[in-house]
């Protein structure tokens, strides 16, 4: 007679040589001994010894800590080693040895280690009573399974680097100078790239400095340009890069992109005027790298989604000065377009 142990159920299942026994998968193969070693069929009710979460976890367990022999592994070579051990009434594992060799000593040899490095066990009752339970647990390598593992590992390794180096440049704030692109309309598109609105804006840091009133506010604009306007040119060049690098090695990459105003003009048309400034990013991203982000960007290839959010204007924007208008700082500032978010998967 034997026993075996039911896809996610710890319930027992007895079937007789012969006899149909299609309703069960085995799992573990299991054999009741009594003190002295001898073979003994259950007269009651038992459930199975299993690992805390089921045959599932077993696994997962087995999967993480398995290790598949490096010389085996060059020579690409399978097997199976069936290991039995006991599980205590205590629920320790003892008496772990190879039952069924796989023919290759290494394999033997790790799924000793494996085994005899599981946690605790939920033991087998009879009776609602813990009882010894000799188990046997198989042990599979194949060489199919690891070259997968081997690529999902390397995926994961793949992706994290790109992800670091990404969020080393982001988020990057953008800024543009007043009303612009396109001034005076209402329209949330324009045929205008970032780059050429950069281009026209640093020309007229000179301008900004002499309309501030006082040495600190020239400071504070000098600074302002030097660091920020300048500086988010650069990162949005590079970050775009990495962007074209992830899809080139076939992944997904997901952007969110914000566009503010300043509260000068009223709400509605700072909605519109943000739409056109986001618009604008991505016009400079179609044209960039030898126009390799265009068709993803118009959605004739998938892998690029961008989220856009033209939020309007800056709500807490203080700088309202009659002599200084669109050329203060705070103003400055708030005419911006924020790369917030870019996911790689």
């Amino acid at each position: 007679m034997g026993y075996a142990q039911c896809v996610g159920s710890n319930s027992s299942y007895v079937y007789m040589p012969g006899k149909e026994k299609s309703a069960c998968k085995t799992g573990f193969a299991l054999v009741i001994a009594d003190k002295n070693g001898q073979h003994v069929t259950p007269t009651s009710a038992m459930t199975l010894p299993h690992f805390k979460g089921g045959n599932k976890a077993m696994c997962r367990f087995i999967n993480k800590n398995k290790v598949y022999p490096a010389n085996l592994k060059n020579q690409r070579i399978s097997g199976t080693t069936t290991v039995q051990a006991t599980v205590k009434a205590d629920s320790t594992l003892t008496d772990i040895e190879v039952l069924k060799s796989s023919g290759y000593q290494e394999f033997d040899d790790e799924a000793l280690r494996l085994v005899k490095s599981f946690p605790k066990m939920v033991p087998c009752t009879q009776s609602c009573e813990a009882q010894d339970l000799k188990v046997q647990i198989p042990i599979n390598f194949s060489i199919e399974e690891e070259d997968e593992r081997d690529h999902r590992i390397s995926e994961k390794a793949e992706i994290k680097a790109l992800q670091e180096e990404i969020d080393q440049i982001t988020p990057i704030t953008l800024y543009f100078d007043n009303d612009q692109p396109n001034p005076r309309s209402t329209v949330e598109t324009t045929d205008k790239q970032y780059m050429e609105l950069y281009e026209s804006y640093k020309t007229k840091k000179d301008e900004y400095s002499r309309k501030s009133n006082g040495t600190e506010a020239k400071s504070a604009i000098d600074n302002f340009f030097d660091s920020e306007v300048y500086g988010g040119k650069d990162r949005l060049e590079k970050v775009t890069k990495s962007i074209v690098k992830a899809l080139k090695k076939g992944r997904n990459v997901s952007i969110t992109i914000s566009g503010y105003a300043s509260p000068l003009s009223n709400s509605k048309y700072n909605q519109h005027l943000s739409a056109r400034r986001i618009e604008s990013v991505l016009n400079y991203m179609k044209q960039a790298e030898g126009g390799f982000l265009a068709p993803y960007i118009t959605g004739e290839k998938s892998g690029l989604s961008i989220y856009k959010n033209p939020s309007g204007e800056v709500k807490d924007a203080s700088d309202k000065d009659a002599t200084q208008g669109v050329y203060g700082l705070a103003a400055a500032k708030a005419r911006k377009i924020v790369v917030e978010h870019i996911v790689v998967r």
